[in-house]
């Protein structure tokens, strides 16, 4: 099995990337976006191709890193985009919901904002390996902490953070925003890798 990583998006895997990372983070965004194909469509409007790590096999797109540097991340849906799909209250509503899960990071750090394999290929070490190319950037560049979030529903890939060197620094449950809300996580888990 001949899988091929890149360390940006072509442009013939945007639909199969947006998809693939939708379901991916469904728990977070289906809440926020809904799940009608504007969900989809605001995640796409905005995609920075140059901020993603991907693996493809046999011309498929079976895994996808989003990336988000102190100046943006893989996927950035305006105001003005959030506005037109859903109207002036509801694009409001939703870039709110958007902010609050939205993770500050410094100069020094990246922030992984969501990992997506495709069902039938997990398990092949796909995901290791994304991880494994991006700390092989984080080197090159000279960036000292990768960080992410898991929720409590995924106790799975908490512990493949774990044995790739990630340690848990701080948990954060949904309140007050679970009141208007409803996710099917109860908190998030910060987790950071620092390297050197």
């Amino acid at each position: 099995m001949q899988v091929d990583y890149l360390d940006y998006l072509p442009d013939d895997f945007k639909v199969s990337a947006i998809q693939l990372y939708f379901n991916a983070l469904k728990e977070k965004l289906e809440p926020i976006l809904g799940s009608d194909s504007r969900a989809q469509e605001a995640l796409a409007s905005n995609i920075a191709i140059d901020k993603c790590l991907v693996a493809i096999c046999n011309g498929k797109l079976v895994g996808i890193m989003g990336i988000q540097t102190n100046k943006r991340g893989f996927v950035n849906p305006s105001l003005k985009t959030m506005v037109r799909i859903y109207g002036s209250f509801g694009g409001l509503l939703r870039t709110g919901g958007l902010a609050i899960l939205h993770h500050t990071i410094g100069t020094d750090e990246l922030y992984v904002d969501g990992v997506a394999v495709a069902s039938e290929m997990r398990g092949k070490g796909i995901g290791s390996h994304l991880f494994e190319l991006l700390e092989q950037a984080v080197l090159k560049k000279r960036i000292k902490t990768i960080s992410l979030e898991v929720t409590d529903t995924n106790p799975r890939a908490k512990a493949l953070y774990e044995r790739l060197g990630f340690v848990a620094v701080k948990t954060q449950t949904l309140w007050p925003l679970n009141l208007f809300v409803r996710f099917s996580f109860r908190s998030a888990t910060l987790m950071i890798k620092t390297m050197g």
